[in-house]
Parts: C-alpha cells; structure tokens; sequence
C-alpha cells in the first residue's frame, strides 16, 4: 500500500465513523469524496516537481484535518451540488461556500 491509500484508508475509518448512522450512507460514495478532497487539496499545493511522494503524503498528513473536513462537506451535500440551501419536509439546510474548507491551504511553488 502506498501513502497515499494510508491517508486514503485512515480518513475513510475516521469519517466511516461519523456518517455509518446516516440513513443514506453509501461507502463508495464516501471514498469518492475523500480521493477527490485529496486530489482538489494537491491541486492547491501545486507541489514543486522535486518533491516525492513521501514529502506529498507528509505534507498531506499535516493538512488531514482539511481533507477530512472537506470530504465530510462533499458527502453532506452530495445531491445538492451547487445549490447555497437546500430546504425539503420542513427541514432546511443552508451550505458554506465549499471555498472556506481551503483556508490555509496554500501553493507551495507557483502553479502554471
């Protein structure tokens, strides 16, 4: 298993977790989210071409909290892509902007 299935897997046990309870809860969906939180996460760092997958997943490591609580957003507000509320059986919900889930998150070399 490479690092990044290790970040993979350790935050599919921790948000498995959290969401198992749901009604709704579909695992494949949950570690679609998390790979795709990894992925928009690289994509903010824009890693330099020298560094390794070693330095990436320590690095990535130190951002878990981000990862986590981006893919939580994403399964939460799966099927309500795009939409700021979400209102159905007296029950409302209003979203964050996706974008809050990124403070902190910056470039590590200039991105092309």
């Amino acid at each position: 298993m490479d690092f990044l299935e290790n970040l993979t897997l350790e935050i599919f046990n921790d948000l498995h977790i959290e969401v198992e309870s749901d009604e709704d809860y579909s695992e494949p969906l949950l570690k679609a989210k998390i790979k795709n939180a990894i992925r928009d996460i690289k994509a903010k760092r824009c890693y330099p071409s020298y560094y390794t997958e070693e330095m990436i997943y320590d690095d990535l490591e130190s951002l878990f909290s981000k990862i986590y609580n981006l893919a939580l957003y994403d399964y939460n507000s799966a099927g309500a892509e795009g939409n700021s509320r979400y209102a159905e059986n007296n029950t409302s919900r209003d979203f964050v902007d996706r974008d809050k889930y990124f403070k902190g998150v910056y470039p590590i070399a200039k991105c092309r």
